[in-house]
């Protein structure tokens, strides 16, 4: 049948009600209460073809070479001693029998398994069966759709037996090698052996996407640092994409580009949360890779049709398509969701037809464990859709590859992350390498990219560091290649050289993440290891406030990286630091006051913006916090208004002109959408410093609401620290005035309607798990938070959750300022 769209004629009572009715009028008694999802358009069809008792809580899909859907139907996910069903895992096989050109008739091709994950035909009529714990091929010698014969052909050792975090991707390249991946394992140890006993093993947490012979033989590792690579699709071209789950307090779930000897930074020994200072997520670190984008939560399949890569979310109720963009060597994407449900829509694995619709599995409840329930979807998709051609690699991505055959230096004298990758593995196969690493000659014959690109082949080619090399890293010029080395050291734990450490927290840091990678590092290599949460960094930087050895300067950049509300920061101890003799510390102790939210902050900030003695700039600041109670402060204002110094002077009026409503409307301005004019009025450069009081206020655009800066600011949107560097000037302007004209897929807000009929917007915050409520932030940086019932409809909003009209809430000189302030950081931050 063909889901009827929502008819909006209806009277105002929800949809789950009128489900219900429907139910009672005819007389089922088991009617599912989910309402159908809806397409993007008239164009697409969505026909249910099953449910239970049929199937149930499917997994993954895959159509095999008689264009026979088969299904992995679990029974063993987080079982419980009243679950339904069989007790062991099935492949249920959906097949035209009457020859009509539809799926009719259902049968079991296989069972007896344990937490099996995914499939794969082969052409000749096997098929692959991956399991948590392994690998199996499938074979149906007599014919009669029934497998009777089961060969192991992969096996992986370990003692964790979670379902979900073990073996589950699984894809053929096109030379026939097969690839699959593995999730965190909990950190626990692995070995995954072959039929031989060849194997390869890992100990720290970090997924993998592994890659073997057609016949499981030989498995080697292709690329490292994934949370869980659920699903994995290689194209013709011979490009390997993956969609990886997130950790539970690092988002977004991500789509990566999987290249070979490719590290994306996650190692569960560092903690789930993701948030550890020694963990990447999008190649913040030296050695680790950019992903192509942030998709839905709880993302279970990615597969290849028309010119899209589509990716079902289980957590976000949806299908979404990518359209991949060429970014360098590697590749951005544009998300556009096709098909919505509601709570009781979970889409898991998804399988290409060979008439090019698509079927997908649907786990209807948020329940992890076993209860059977269960529908298969089919969804025809646009015949012009279809036959769109997918975009071929695009020349960066192939000239990276060819690189690492011939031309390693080049390579690695590449800004770009996939062209020094590239480098990385034309060294790694350097013959000269092992020289390099073990006679440590003159590095100064070599430059800094190179340096980092020796040093990086030399753990890829996996014969292990050697002391005498990474001591001699800590000391390079290059603070990245110290960073790597501080890294190689954590991951492989090793004790010998910790001693080595802590000299590099003297001085002036070159980075925030540097300092705390190296915090990061001492403290895991001084105790046993233990699992870390979200707050690993406070508790890091708080150790580092209390160091009476530390100078001033380190003081400072602890002080703003810490979060400002944490406990250890008393008025008391912030008025300690601003007794400071260093005026950067008694700054950052300001700002740090500006940031908090208690009531007792402000009278120390009313005697900071009244000290004379203080310079200008410090004062500015004290008077940018008092902007967050105008009212309160308004005679103080008012009074600072008139101050003698131009900086404080001008802070204080903003103040004052920021408290009223629309108080820099100006009909003479130009529209938003004429950013040419727009850049002709803040062509001049502004005051930099008083863009940053700007960007952090609590009254005007509120930036530092959701935008981290330097270690400060919200988490919601996009840490806009290196935003100078990475955009032009007219593209920063153009992001303030128009905000939704160009949203990445990890910002895409969603527009709610609760069952009584109220409408949300919102960016969803991620959170672990699914216990049935949903959190957001709407513009204005406000949390909320909805139970997943009582959200009757859900769509991609087509605005930023960032707001609109902000220049209104500027006048020109503001705007200038913020823009100046912005592209500064270029420099700034070098």
């Amino acid at each position: 049948m063909i889901l009827p769209r929502e008819d909006n004629g209806l009277p105002r009572i929800s949809r789950r009600l009128r489900i219900a009715l429907a139910a009672a009028i005819i007389g089922i008694s088991n009617f599912a209460a989910a309402a159908p999802p809806r397409v993007a358009s008239d164009s697409y069809k969505l026909e249910q073809v099953a449910a239970e008792p049929q199937i149930t809580t499917p997994i993954g899909l895959a159509f095999d070479s008689k264009g026979r859907l088969l299904v992995v139907e679990s029974h063993t996910h987080l079982r419980g001693e009243t679950s339904p069903g069989p007790d062991t895992d099935r492949i249920r096989m959906l097949a035209d029998t009457d020859g009509d050109g539809k799926l009719d008739t259902w049968s079991t091709f296989a069972e007896g398994f344990n937490q099996a994950m995914n499939l794969l035909p082969r052409s000749d009529g096997a098929v692959y069966v991956v399991t948590r714990h392994g690998v199996v091929l499938l074979r149906d010698a007599d014919g009669d759709d029934v497998a009777d014969k089961q060969e192991e052909i992969l096996r992986l050792e370990t003692t964790d037996d979670y379902p979900h975090d073990g073996l589950a991707g699984i894809a053929r390249t096109a030379d026939g090698k097969l690839l699959l991946g593995l999730g965190e394992n909990h950190g626990k140890a692995y070995r995954l052996v072959d039929r031989d006993g060849r194997s390869v093993s890992g100990k720290d947490g970090a997924g993998c996407v592994f890659e073997c012979g057609e016949d499981g033989r030989g498995p080697h590792r292709v690329a490292t640092g994934f949370w869980n690579p659920f699903s994995i699709c290689a194209l013709p071209d011979m490009r390997i994409f993956a969609i990886d789950n997130d950790p539970d307090a690092s988002p977004p779930c991500r789509m990566v580009h999987v290249v070979q000897g490719g590290d994306y930074g996650f190692r569960f020994q560092y903690g789930r949360a993701g948030t550890h200072p020694l963990q990447a997520w999008n190649g913040e670190l030296p050695g680790t890779m950019p992903y192509v984008c942030g998709v839905g939560e709880a993302p279970t399949a990615i597969v290849a049709l028309g010119k899209w890569l589509w990716v079902t979310s289980w957590g976000d109720h949806c299908i979404d398509r990518y359209e991949l963009v060429p970014r360098g060597a590697s590749y951005g994407a544009k998300r556009e969701t096709i098909v919505q449900g509601d709570a009781d829509f979970r889409p898991t694995g998804m399988a290409v037809a060979p008439d090019g619709s698509l079927y997908f599995g649907d786990w209807v409840l948020k329940d992890y464990p076993v209860h059977g329930r269960g529908r298969i979807w089919h969804l025809v998709v646009p015949a012009d859709a279809v036959k769109a051609t997918f975009p071929a690699r695009s020349q960066e991505d192939v000239a990276a590859e060819s690189m690492a055959a011939s031309e390693s230096k080049t390579g690695a004298e590449s800004n770009d992350p996939f062209v020094f990758a590239s480098g990385v593995r034309g060294f790694s196969r350097d013959k000269d390498l092992t020289r390099w690493a073990t006679e440590t000659p003159d590095s100064t014959l070599d430059g800094e990219r190179i340096r980092l690109a020796k040093l990086e082949a030399w753990r890829l080619r996996g014969t292990g560091p050697t002391e005498e090399l990474l001591r001699k890293a800590l000391r390079d010029k290059s603070a990245d290649v110290r960073l790597f080395a501080v890294r190689w050291i954590a991951d492989e734990r090793i004790t010998a050289l910790r001693d080595e450490l802590p000299p590099l927290l003297e001085g002036p840091q070159p980075s925030q993440r540097y300092y705390l990678a190296v915090l990061g590092a001492i403290d895991w290599l001084s105790h046993e290891p233990k699992m870390t949460g979200t707050e690993i960094t406070d508790e890091l930087l708080v150790r580092e406030l209390k160091n009476e050895k530390r100078s001033a300067q380190v003081y400072a950049l602890a002080l703003r990286l810490i979060s400002p509300d944490h406990k250890f920061l008393t008025s008391e101890k912030l008025g300690e630091y601003l007794k400071s003799d260093d005026k950067q510390l008694r700054m950052e102790a300001v700002r740090t006051l500006a940031q908090q939210s208690n009531d007792e902050r402000f009278l120390l900030l009313l005697k900071i913006a009244r000290d004379e003695s203080q310079p200008a700039d410090i004062r500015a600041e004290a008077i940018a916090g008092l902007s967050a109670a105008p009212d309160q402060y308004l005679h103080e204002l008012v009074t600072l208004a008139d101050d003698k110094q131009t900086e404080v002077k001008r802070e204080a009026r903003r103040a004052l002109r920021l408290r009223v409503a629309n108080a820099n409307a100006d009909d003479a301005r130009p529209v938003a959408t004429d950013i040419a004019a727009w850049s002709k009025l803040v062509a001049e450069p502004g005051d930099a410093a008083s863009g940053r009081r700007l960007f952090f206020s609590s009254t005007g655009p509120r930036c530092g609401g959701c935008h981290k800066f330097e270690g400060r600011g919200g988490g919601v949107g996009p840490d806009l620290t290196q935003v100078g560097r990475n955009s032009t000037r007219d593209k920063i302007l153009a992001s303030i005035l128009l905000p939704s004209q160009e949203i990445a897929p990890d910002y895409q807000a969603w527009m709610l309607t609760t069952e009584d009929g109220k409408v949300y917007t919102g960016l969803r915050l991620q959170q672990p798990g699914d216990d049935g409520k949903e959190s957001y932030v709407d513009s204005a940086a406000h949390k909320f938070t909805l139970t997943s019932e009582s959200i009757a409809e859900r769509h991609m909003a087509t605005t930023s959750v960032m707001p609109e009209n902000l220049q209104s809430l500027m006048s020109i000189d503001d705007l200038r300022d913020l823009v100046t302030f912005l592209t500064a950081a270029a420099s700034a931050n070098k």
